[in-house]
């Protein structure tokens, strides 16, 4: 696998290639790179295509876990800003997709494309396409692309164990384990983890679970775009943050954190910055950069309120609220809207 991808990174891009979806988790990046391989062996050149520029690679803790487990660098795979993706905008491509099933050219420019094939697991959007199509109700699309190994007849796509530990661990991941009562799992996803012969899963899956949440690597900068909601209102743009593992103390002497944060608005033009920090004890806390001026402890009233907000100790910057949230209930979903509509007012 490591030398398929090397040889993939240094070539100039054929005219197929795999496309995951914009959120390029674990599954997506996987499912990419193991269904180039299939087709690349079987069909025709075929490279991986991550839909992402390669400095948001770092944000998805899961797969740089997983590539460093296999000695993949990040540096061997190819992004939307990788120099051969303005190579192929003025050629006819056939893209294939997997983990989502309706193209969207905002991220190639293709001036000239045909969807050759989907495998993906989600609800079908009905997106055209004029090959293979499988859409299919699994907890994973790793288990279809696993299954797909399996369909093969050629001798040249059999699976090495880098590439079992890949599948299966992307399937643990999103079955949470094969954990049949979290509504996930599938008797599909189950048989093929069994014919990849993985042992230990159980701890393989509590280190990728740990790999998804460590942040000990990531910078502020990072760590505000990791997982980061926007939306516009009369006020300006906002943005909402979510954090998970300090506590807010801890984030607050991270390096350069007001630097970093003052970075991050600055770039994204952010008029409200809200960061939910939730630590691993479960506490819940809520800290608001903006250059509003009539933002205020005092003018929040129906938020604090609904959240049950307690303000704490202001040593922050100038322009910075922080606060204890209590109740742990309301969610960044619940939180948006409550937001958007005081800011609206």
């Amino acid at each position: 696998m490591l030398a398929f991808l090397k040889a993939k990174e240094r070539q100039s891009l054929p005219a197929s290639v795999v496309l995951g979806n914009n959120a390029c988790d674990l599954d997506s990046v996987v499912s990419s790179v193991m269904y180039a391989y299939i087709l690349d062996k079987t069909v025709e050149p075929t490279s991986p295509v991550l839909c992402i520029p390669k400095k948001d690679v770092v944000l998805r803790t899961e797969v740089t876990f997983m590539l460093d487990l296999l000695g993949i660098s990040i540096d061997d795979l190819i992004y939307l800003d990788s120099p051969q993706i303005s190579e192929i905008q003025h050629k006819h491509m056939r893209v294939h997709l997997v983990d989502h099933n309706k193209y969207d050219n905002s991220y190639l420019k293709l001036e000239s494309y045909e969807v050759a094939s989907i495998v993906d697991h989600h609800e079908d959007e009905n997106g055209p396409c004029t090959g293979y199509k499988r859409v299919e109700p699994v907890g994973s699309c790793a288990t279809l692309i696993t299954s797909l190994f399996q369909e093969s007849a050629a001798p040249k796509v059999s699976l090495t164990d880098d590439m079992k530990l890949c599948l299966g661990g992307t399937i643990l991941l999103d079955t949470i384990n094969l954990d049949f009562s979290k509504g996930r799992t599938t008797d599909l996803d189950v048989q093929m983890f069994k014919s990849l012969s993985i042992t230990n899963s159980d701890e393989l899956f509590e280190k990728i679970t740990k790999a998804k949440v460590d942040i000990s690597k990531l910078s502020v900068y990072d760590l505000l775009r990791k997982d980061c909601k926007h939306f516009t209102c009369k006020t300006g743009t906002v943005y909402i943050a979510s954090i998970f593992g300090p506590t807010w103390e801890q984030f607050f002497s991270l390096p350069n954190v007001v630097e970093e944060t003052a970075k991050f608005r600055s770039e994204f033009n952010i008029d409200v910055l809200i960061i939910m920090i939730r630590s691993e004890n479960c506490q819940l806390f809520l800290a608001v950069a903006h250059g509003v001026p009539f933002i205020s402890k005092e003018c929040i009233g129906d938020v604090t309120e609904k959240l049950n907000l307690i303000p704490l100790q202001n040593f922050y910057p100038e322009n910075w609220l922080v606060f204890e949230q209590l109740n742990l209930r309301c969610s960044r979903k619940a939180i948006l809207p409550l937001f958007k509509t005081w800011l609206e007012k």
